[in-house]
């Protein structure tokens, strides 16, 4: 199932250095593999069938069939045995009340930490530095099971010398522990430090609570890296400009120090960064494909649809390619100024209502469900 030196090797190399044209060539040489290993699932095998799929056919990345994310919730998408299975991600379930749930075999899991690794390391370099989390110990427990707060606490943490947890979790709630916070202020003010949380709670449970006692902490060294929760904010009427304006004057750092990423948790280990410019990019062992909301066509640059994550991380379920609700703006390709290689888009907005139809209608026709 693919190749797994060349998986590796891409994984490991610095990124964002391939041009787009390289990297989808080398990315679909090790995809069709996978592909065939897909077959191993029954609900795959009837979408790909169902398809006419020949997989020695599929000459572009955008030609690779993909997964509607609310399959996820429906099916066990499995390509891996269930003995193989080291640990399950779930979705947070948010607004349907469903969670995905996600299957990972040892080698993907490797993988997707290794991967993630790999991304942050181009962004934070490879220095390992005291890291508040805005969030409970609680989120991040040990067992057979991890949500995507925990998943993406877990990955961040690898960069991480000492770990401090800024809240408690009281009766389902988070509240703030305001020594502890003030206390990893006083003892690394001076230092490089890692902060991350996921966006909603950062917002609602620690810049609030900032507020609502005028304390601001003086931690001007620190990066802060936050992803998840926009719809909640966008809501509320604040974006991204504003959140971080508010955020760095009550961390006494830079704007550009709060650092917002795009991630999912049916696609761990791969996470798009936002550059100095302020655009997001692909790592090297993955794509985006921004398709059209009607036609599904990749849209041209400028334009806006679904986001589309690709990888070639997962063995163990169908990560090569998934649909998700999102809508991004495909920006540009090759040459943005930062310097990094690939495609680079913008994140808009949730998709209200979003159902994909197809993949979904396969495979009831083949269990019996939806």
């Amino acid at each position: 199932m693919g190749n797994d030196k060349s998986i590796d090797d891409i994984i490991f190399r610095d990124q964002f250095c391939r041009n787009q044209n390289d990297k989808e060539k080398e990315l679909l040489e090790i995809i069709k593999p996978q592909l065939k290993h897909n077959r191993n699932n029954e609900n795959i095998n009837s979408l790909y069938n169902k398809l006419n799929l020949n997989i020695e056919k599929v000459n572009s990345l955008e030609e690779v069939p993909f997964i509607p994310v609310n399959m996820f919730k429906s099916f066990d998408l499995n390509t891996c045995t269930f003995n193989d299975v080291v640990r399950i991600l779930n979705s947070s379930a948010t607004t349907t009340g469903i969670p995905s749930k996600i299957y990972i075999d040892k080698k993907t899991s490797i993988r997707q930490t290794q991967g993630l690794i790999s991304t942050l390391n181009d962004f934070l370099g490879g220095k390992r530095r005291p890291m508040l989390v805005i969030d409970s110990e609680a989120s991040n427990k040990r067992g057979d099971s991890i949500t995507a707060r925990g998943a993406a606490i877990r990955g961040v943490s690898s960069f991480a010398s000492k770990i401090v947890y800024a809240m408690d979790k009281s009766d389902d709630d988070l509240k703030l522990n305001l020594k502890r916070v003030q206390d990893f202020a006083d003892n690394y003010g001076e230092e490089e430090v890692l902060i991350y949380g996921f966006t909603y709670i950062i917002w609602s449970k620690f810049i609030q609570e900032l507020e609502k006692i005028g304390l601001s902490l003086n931690l001007p060294k620190s990066k802060l890296l936050h992803s998840g929760g926009w719809k909640k904010l966008i809501k509320k009427k604040i974006d991204k400009e504003e959140f971080s304006k508010v955020l760095a004057k009550h961390l006494n750092t830079k704007e550009n120090n709060i650092i917002d990423f795009y991630g999912m948790v049916e696609q761990v280990g791969v996470v798009f960064i936002d550059c100095e410019c302020g655009y997001k990019h692909v790592p090297d062992f993955a794509d985006v494909i921004i398709r059209d909301i009607l036609t599904l066509d990749e849209v041209e640059i400028g334009k806006s649809g679904l986001i589309e994550v690709i990888s070639i991380l997962g063995s163990s379920y169908p990560s090569q390619g998934i649909l998700t609700e999102d809508i991004g703006e495909l920006v540009g390709v090759d040459n943005c100024k930062c310097g990094r290689g690939g495609k680079y888009f913008k994140f808009k907005a949730r998709a209200e209502k979003t159902e994909t139809r197809g993949c979904g209608d396969t495979f009831a026709e083949r269990t019996g469900d939806i």
